[in-house]
């Protein structure tokens, strides 16, 4: 009696344990953050990172106006970008977390051109916020390859959204 206990059970677990289920349904594989940090965007695409999308609208250069000033050869480059937070909790944004990349060289895009309104400044995202505004920073006439940079992390300026301003 025990014997044919044991050899129903043993059939039992092996019937239930033995079921494969077979799905065709694949899930697209998740984007990896650091994949974020190595590419370099267009304009108008949208990059996201820890629950952070940036998005360069638009970019545009202007000359100089009356009581503008700035160094000679050089006019101001204004890029148009959208912030948005997509995380679980507030995101603090500072102009100065973006960076102007002309051949390898960082400058702040710090400039307050006379033509440009809504320049982006410094503030809090709640959960589900965005902001748009513009950056501004001089930028020699005919500099070749300009990038705007975002980094992402305050402990390491290497980690870095890369957009390419063309």
């Amino acid at each position: 009696m025990k014997k044919g206990i044991y050899t129903s059970l043993l059939l039992a677990t092996l019937s239930f344990g033995g079921v494969t289920v077979i799905s065709n349904h694949t899930q697209p594989a998740p984007v990896e953050a650091k994949s974020v940090l190595k590419k370099t965007f267009k304009v108008g695409k949208t990059a996201t990172y820890k629950g952070v999308s940036l998005k360069v609208n638009s970019f545009q250069y202007v000359e100089p106006g009356e009581y503008d000033s700035v160094d000679e050869g050089k006019h101001f480059i204004v890029a148009n970008v959208t912030i948005k937070n997509k995380s679980r909790k507030s995101y603090d944004y500072n102009p100065y977390d973006f960076k102007l990349n002309v051949n390898g060289n960082n400058t702040d895009l710090d400039a307050y051109p006379d033509a440009v309104d809504n320049l982006l400044e410094a503030g809090i995202l709640d959960k589900g916020g965005s902001v748009t505004g513009n950056l501004a920073g001089e930028i020699k006439i005919g500099a070749p390859n300009p990038k705007l940079k975002m980094s992402v992390s305050y402990l390491d300026n290497s980690k870095n959204i890369t957009f390419a301003l063309k």
